[in-house]
């Protein structure tokens, strides 16, 4: 018997129900505020890898809704619109702004990603599309609340919190380039900062000194936190600490890259002084904040010693000793209490034996109590730097006096503690092996015994990196990159092994011959 032919009703039944099944076997597209928090987590966690493809898989998305094709639509007098709005309703378009200042700030992450890996072009490209696209924002207008045809209020506030925010965010964007850059391409991207976060700064005092009482209801960026009182002044004082930390820049550039320009000495004078003067408002704004504020989560640390640590730099460049020391030993007043608690952990505390002891490192562990001093340390460089500019100073000071000896010894103990924080946080860095040993021999009397402690730990270090360059020599392509590392290494040697008695002349000529 033959086979009944299906109807047609019945053919489309059946491609209903099977484009009804594979709809069902089609996975849902993660919601972008996932991926956003997925893509902060991973780069808190130091997974860049991981974070910059969730940031790029977010960007893309932002991309299309920020730069999509345009529709048309018919408004309600029967004109049309070709940006996609209707005129009736605005909403369209703030949901556009909003997208826009979301994929600047995607792009930045994508910035400094990419500037961790290396990749500096990139990281330029995206920063600025990221400055592009703030710049194109448009002005923020203050909105008026009417209850029939009377108007009621007002609210300002949240547009004067807005542009504050849109210049910070800008001017950390500036801020990041020129960190990338040198010469004065850096400086004019250090500049454009400095003129953001002043703008910044300008807003948020101004809203702070109206005492404006709406501020309660305004809300920071990303909608989560209240932009109360106490919140508007940590954002006032955080701004103008990366204002004083943006001044510092200008000065180190002139202290390193634009040293020659006719102008160098003065330039750098003048943005060490506005450094310092932002510096001291921040240090009372902390205490006022502390001692109007009960609450322990609100309340701000000391501002970073950056400043005083530059202008330290600056004056010793200048052969002013006294200055540089008086700067140097407040900045490390600022750290003291965190590298003397982490100097305890390897045996550096104050009974002075200057050996790490590993019996002892489970009851020195018991003197970490300051755990916050600890982590708001400054980052490893700057703390080796201090202790460099401490032994500087130190190794500059005329001791033919009990006063400078005194000095001198508050300079290599001083340096001691906080070379003791580096070895705790990263004990195999061998400068830091090094310094520690002169640090004990510039002590006032000199410490040989623990000096030549930690130079043998640091020549023991060295030969070990000698060894093994000299092993994977073969496995390079380009030797005279390995030959120059290990004359390097070489030279490290020799430097250290004058310091403990142990150099020969002849030790040169066979290190050569090696």
């Amino acid at each position: 018997m033959p086979k009944k032919k299906k109807s047609s009703s019945a053919k489309k039944k059946k491609l209903r129900n099977n484009n009804s099944n594979g709809a069902g076997n089609t996975k849902k597209s993660v919601p972008l505020e996932d991926v956003l928090s997925q893509a902060e987590s991973a780069m808190n966690m130091s997974e860049i890898d991981t974070a910059l493809q969730l940031f790029s898989y977010a960007a893309g998305i932002l991309r299309s809704r920020v730069h999509g094709p345009a529709t048309t639509t018919t408004t309600a007098d029967g004109s049309t619109d070709a940006s996609g709005s209707n005129n009736t309703d605005e909403t369209p378009l703030r949901d556009n702004d909003q997208d826009k200042k979301t994929l600047s700030t995607v792009l930045g992450k994508m910035g400094e990603l990419k500037a961790s890996n290396g990749d500096v072009e990139g990281a330029r490209l995206d920063f600025l599309d990221a400055i592009s696209l703030l710049e194109a924002a448009p002005p923020l207008i203050a909105a008026e609340i009417y209850e029939g045809n009377t108007l009621v209020e007002t609210v300002q506030g949240e547009c004067d919190v807005g542009m504050a925010q849109n210049s910070e965010t800008r001017a950390g964007l500036h801020l990041y380039l020129g960190q990338l850059s040198s010469g004065m391409e850096a400086l004019s991207s250090f500049r454009v900062g400095v003129s953001d976060l002043e703008s910044a700064i300008s807003v948020l005092e101004r809203i702070g000194a109206s005492g404006d009482s709406g501020m309660d209801d305004v809300e920071m960026e990303g909608g989560d936190e209240q932009m109360d009182s106490v919140n508007l002044k940590r954002f006032l004082i955080e701004t103008r600490r990366q204002l004083c930390a943006a001044h510092c820049s200008i000065a180190e550039l002139y202290l390193t890259d634009l040293c020659e320009e006719p102008d160098a000495e003065s330039s750098c004078e003048a943005a060490l002084e506005s450094a310092l003067a932002l510096d001291e408002v921040s240090s009372a704004d902390v205490v006022s904040t502390a001692h109007g504020n009960n609450d322990g989560e609100n309340k701000m640390g000391p501002p970073p010693p950056d400043a005083l640590q530059t202008m330290a730099n600056f004056r010793l460049s200048q052969s002013r000793v006294p200055e540089a020391l008086e700067c140097i030993l407040k900045a490390y007043d600022r750290m003291m209490v965190g590298c003397e608690a982490m100097s305890a952990l390897v045996g550096l505390g104050s009974d002075g034996s200057g050996k790490i002891d590993d019996v002892e490192l489970e009851s020195k562990s018991r003197e970490l109590v300051d755990v916050d001093a600890a982590s708001s340390l400054p980052e490893y460089n700057f703390r080796c730097q201090t202790a460099k500019i401490m032994l500087e100073c130190a190794s500059l000071l005329e001791n033919d006096s009990s006063d400078a000896n005194d000095t001198i010894n508050q300079c290599a103990e001083s340096a001691i503690q906080v070379l003791g924080s580096l070895i705790a946080q990263n004990d195999e860095v061998i400068e830091v092996w090094y310094l520690l040993g002169c640090a004990f021999m510039a002590c006032t009397p000199p410490n040989p015994e623990s000096a030549h402690y930690y130079w043998e730990n640091a020549l023991t270090m060295l030969n070990k990196v000698k060894k093994g360059l000299e092993e994977s020599i073969d496995d390079y392509d380009d030797d005279e990159c390995i030959e120059n590392e290990l004359e390097v290494i070489e030279c490290q040697i020799i430097d250290v092994k004058k310091k403990l008695g142990k150099y020969k002349e002849d030790d040169e000529d066979e290190d050569m011959e090696d």
